[in-house]
């Protein structure tokens, strides 16, 4: 490894996680030292010769320490000082013999992940049983729920082929106690990270983006909807509450990112949608509709500074939400954006206050003077009198997301008494200027990728050569291609690793399994004329499957609801979410995602893409 290749921040070794020698014996204790010494002078610009002569250690071998020193260790830092402890692993022992049948006990060390690297359908069966709830562990730390899983573990081997002489079916308790170990050390990754109350340093941070918390907040405010009877008269139906999940720098108090969600709950598409949103620049709106509502001077937004463009954090604090603790949600987004989660205490929102006094604020300074509060509590004097407030005299969604916009922008410019008095832009831009170290930003090449925070789904390619049935994919009950996917070869009963884009599923991202890029989808029949939401759509084949609305081929799905809808004599709350819903679509589409724009390219800009043993010309 050469010294260009580490980078900056790890080479300060005050920060490296050290050892104590003493608890070493004599001559592993001399060994420490000699490989301690030799990487500390390498790490101090000392010539690779010299160290050699000096401390008797080959060059390549010092390579592999530094590697070491540098490499993740299971706790989540990086091994520092103790990837120099003799005899010491620094990576988990990987199985390479058969697990063969044998009459004594001992001897299987690493089979159950050897037979999870073979079967990776295995954990997932176990998570599916975790996430059920159908397997954990009592308040007295036994597991429960585990002779199931093996049952369905076991049936899993079988289907896939395995025979009496394989592990785990050559033994004969059939592994059970190696995964009751597994199940159990599993359990326990899962146990949210807590500090003790009285460490200071936990909450306290003074480098901006090292910490941010994110949570939803079930907007204190009614909402209305506006339509057109089939009759041509205007009729205000009352939604339901709309949640907004909201990102907020705890060193700063800054809000870097907020999504509102047009339903009555939100899931972990709507905790992405704010990742994302969070990443993406924001500027101020050019023109305001709501009369009198305006920006303040020196209002703005956290990615209006040119040097928190795609600015990311090092630290994601959520609280025990389900859609918040899916590992699907979040291990991609831990990689993608080079960060790491800790969830919060159960049932204890002072774990985050930052975000929970934010919205106080936000009730305080938005909710509270809109007509149609429902107030703080059920006592409050504005709230009772927001109840009172006419359906038509309520904001519609586009009137609240200008209002959330603006109520931001000027939370950013407005003194904060744990700032110091100081704004949240003013204390962001000191603590910039006081620190060597610049904010990590998203590398350039991965902004047009915003798309791979999205859950993946592996789809199998389809089509029939017989039939003349061009290759597609199917997601979410509608089939997608492209023409780069027709004109491929071999990909017919393969997987494809999709992106779906939730807030607009006219369109998707493939790519193949060794990780090339397919390129955009587009979905056809008739789900392609009309912009919808992955909750429209879910929402509509949900209706289908119950009988209660019937479409097929070309007919316009989303065309066909809203005039269902429309029809309808009797409409409830939820009805008139699915109303609300439903414009949102009709309104044009705004997207700042670099891979939208990246997508649309001219047609006579070709370029070759390397699919390994497959080269298609892309357009």
């Amino acid at each position: 490894m050469r010294r260009s290749d580490i980078p900056e921040p790890l080479t300060d070794v005050r920060l490296w996680p050290s050892v104590d020698p003493l608890a070493l014996d004599s001559s592993r204790r001399a060994i420490y030292h000699q490989r301690e010494q030799a990487v500390l002078a390498y790490l101090n610009g000392v010539p690779v010769a010299d160290i050699v002569r000096a401390h008797k250690i080959d060059a390549s071998f010092l390579s592999r320490l530094l590697a070491r020193c540098l490499g993740a260790h299971t706790d989540g830092r990086i091994n520092g000082f103790r990837g120099l402890i003799p005899h010491a692993r620094a990576k988990a022992y990987r199985r390479s013999k058969r697990a063969d049948r044998r009459t004594s006990h001992g001897g299987l060390s690493g089979a159950v992940g050897q037979l999870f690297e073979r079967l990776p359908q295995l954990p997932r069966i176990i998570e599916r049983q975790i996430g059920s709830h159908r397997l954990g562990l009592t308040r007295t730390d036994r597991l429960y729920g585990l002779t199931e899983t093996h049952s369905r573990l076991i049936a899993a081997c079988l289907d896939a082929g395995l025979t009496e002489a394989d592990y785990p079916l050559n033994q004969d308790t059939k592994g059970y106690r190696s995964f009751a170990r597994w199940v159990k050390r599993r359990l326990e990754d899962r146990i949210p990270l807590r500090m003790p109350r009285d460490n200071g340093a936990w909450e306290a941070t003074a480098r901006p983006f090292s910490v941010v918390e994110l949570d939803g907040h079930k907007l204190d405010l009614r909402l209305r909807v506006r339509f057109t009877e089939p009759s041509g008269v205007s009729v205000d139906l009352e939604t339901e509450r709309l949640f907004v999940i909201t990102m907020i720098d705890v060193c700063t108090r800054a809000v870097i990112g907020w999504h509102v969600v047009p339903a009555s709950e939100y899931d972990h598409h709507d905790v992405l949608a704010t990742l994302q949103d969070a990443l993406r620049p924001r500027r101020k709106r050019d023109q305001l509709t709501i009369p009198g509502l305006s920006y303040r001077e020196g209002a703005g937004f956290v990615s209006e500074l040119p040097e928190l463009a795609y600015a990311c954090w090092d630290v994601l604090k959520v609280d025990n939400a389900a859609s918040h603790l899916t590992e699907e949600t979040f291990t991609p987004v831990c990689e993608f954006v080079g960060c790491r989660m800790e969830a919060g205490p159960v049932g204890e929102p002072t774990g985050r206050p930052f975000i929970e006094r934010f919205f106080l604020t936000l009730t305080d300074r938005m909710s509270r003077r809109v007509h149609g509060t429902t107030g703080r509590h059920p006592n409050d004097p504005a709230g009772k009198k927001g109840r009172q407030t006419a359906v038509d005299q309520l904001i519609t969604i586009d009137e609240l997301e200008e209002l959330l916009d603006v109520t931001i922008a000027n939370y950013h410019c407005t003194p904060h008494d744990g700032l110091n008095g100081r704004t949240p832009l003013e204390a962001l831009r000191l603590s910039l200027a006081h620190h060597a170290v610049p904010v990590r930003t998203l590398p350039t090449f991965l902004r047009s990728r915003l798309h791979q925070l999205q859950s993946v789904h592996l789809c199998t390619v389809r089509g029939s050569v017989a039939s003349g049935t061009a290759p597609y994919i199917s997601l979410y009950g509608a089939r997608y291609s492209s023409e780069v996917l027709q004109r491929t070869t071999g990909l017919l009963r393969q997987s494809v690793r999709v992106y779906p884009n939730p807030t607009d599923m006219r369109e998707a991202w493939a790519y193949l399994t060794n990780g090339a890029e397919l390129g955009r989808l587009s979905v056809l029949d008739g789900w392609r004329y009309s912009r919808h939401t992955l909750r429209l759509r879910q929402f509509i084949l949900r209706q289908r499957r119950l009988g209660r609305f019937v479409f097929s081929g070309e007919q316009d799905p989303v065309q066909l609801l809203s005039k269902s809808q429309r029809h309808r004599s009797r409409r409830s709350r939820r009805d008139a979410t699915v109303m609300m819903q439903l414009a949102q679509m009709e309104a044009p589409a705004h997207t700042d995602d670099p891979s939208v724009a990246r997508s649309k390219r001219s047609e006579d800009d070709q370029t070759l893409i390397d699919f390994g043993d497959l080269t298609v010309q892309n357009r």
